[in-house]
């Protein structure tokens, strides 16, 4: 499929995914608003994890 991503992320803290997710989100949005002259969101709603053991 070519229309998302997994990751397997270990973190080195408890809240370590969260605002690693929430800056390559923001570095995306600008490369492509950038890349196709837009302006907007790119996402359709936020990302989800779960905890794999």
């Amino acid at each position: 499929m070519t229309n998302h991503v997994h990751l397997l992320l270990t973190a080195t803290c408890c809240a370590g995914a969260g605002p690693l997710m929430q800056r390559l989100g923001q570095r995306y949005v600008q490369y492509v608003n950038r890349t196709y002259q837009r302006t907007g969101a790119v996402w359709e709603g936020r990302f989800r994890s779960c905890l794999i053991q």
